[in-house]
């Protein structure tokens, strides 16, 4: 018996893709034999087959786990293999948060909506956060949606020790991620700039692949109109070493993020003693819980800026950096290798 992992894409640095490889990695510590595949793949980075071949290898015994964040013109297909079956859902980012700069995207997360009442012919589903199961209310029980966190220890962030924290120097505030659209960098900025005027001496840290021209364009202009450029760094993709770093400059991790699915760089900043800045009304409130500052969904720049500025001057500092280390390494322990172990073991035994 292996285990087949499927997605639409496999791409290390990207979300999904690193944790289709994760998972991979967690089941063959286990002593699964592993294959992946999917449509779009880094070609010599792993051991990935196109997704055709997956139609062809697939034995009846083997047990399909479908990594699912978009749509796919293959469930149906996929479905209808006499496998026992598997979804991993991250959640569909909301169209509208994207059709101003990403038309064909939106489109695409349109179609993987009308797609989801299909997702309740899996065996099991499990969701990446409690936030996205609830999503799914409308088309399946939520009782039977398993949640486990889309993150392993081995991880870089998790894997290596935490530089001792030194709070000297600029104030930086390290935004973490893909720069498109949902993820509002704009607002990012607006915070800084309210916070400069505030009297924080204070930097941003934008990293991430930026694939979106118009929009990275948009964010350089707002950064000089507001006076702020020569404050903001735009460090485009780095590697891992260089990510270690961003952490252990940063103060605070901000997201101002309008959808998550889970959010895993405020885990990860929560995990090097970094408090996490997000905004309420998705996945990332329920990551963060109360280690750091969820500001409302409707919460003003300026009303955030001044959050932040109250809580660095409270004596609370501290205590939250203390206990944002504590929540991540909770958050870490529900999804160990023993968990998935037990669960694909649960799958497989499944009729």
């Amino acid at each position: 018996m292996r285990l087949m992992i499927c997605a639409i894409d496999i791409f290390v640095g990207d979300a999904v893709g690193n944790h289709c490889l994760g998972i991979a990695r967690c089941a063959q510590r286990s002593g699964w034999e592993v294959r992946l595949y999917a449509r779009n793949f880094d070609i010599g980075v792993a051991d990935i087959r196109p997704i055709s071949a997956l139609f062809d290898e697939i034995a009846p015994e083997d047990i399909l786990l479908v990594s699912y964040s978009i749509v796919d013109p293959q469930l149906d297909r996929l479905l209808a293999l006499p496998n026992r079956k598997a979804c991993y859902f991250h959640g569909v980012t909301d169209p509208a948060l994207l059709r101003e700069f990403e038309p064909v995207t939106a489109e695409y997360c349109e179609q993987a909506i009308a797609q989801l009442p299909k997702l309740v012919d899996f065996d099991l589903v499990v969701a990446n956060s409690a936030y996205i199961a609830g999503g799914l209310a409308p088309y399946m029980d939520l009782g039977a949606i398993e949640v486990i966190p889309p993150v392993f220890a081995d991880l870089p962030a998790f894997a290596v020790e935490c530089a001792p924290r030194h709070e000297n120097g600029r104030f930086n505030m390290l935004a973490l991620g893909r720069v498109v659209p949902h993820k509002r960098i704009e607002d990012s900025i607006r915070v800084l700039a309210c916070a400069v005027t505030d009297g924080l001496d204070a930097t941003l840290s934008i990293v991430g692949t930026a694939p979106n021209h118009e929009y990275t364009k948009s964010l350089l202009k707002l950064s000089r109109d507001l006076d702020v450029l020569a404050r903001v760094d735009f460090t485009g993709m780095i590697d891992d070493a260089d990510m270690l770093s961003s952490y252990d400059k940063a103060s605070i991790l901000l997201s101002m993020s309008r959808h998550e699915g889970f959010c895993i760089p405020a885990l990860e900043a929560m995990y090097r003693g970094i408090p996490a800045v997000v905004r309420a009304g998705h996945a990332a409130a329920e990551v963060v819980g109360d280690t750091g500052l969820v500001a409302d969904v409707d919460a003003t720049p300026d009303r955030i800026a001044e959050s932040i500025l109250s809580l660095r001057r409270g004596e609370q500092w501290r205590e939250l950096q203390r206990r944002a280390r504590a929540r991540a390494e909770g958050i870490l322990n529900a999804c160990n290798d023993e968990r998935w172990s037990t669960l694909l073991n649960t799958i497989g035994q499944r009729a």
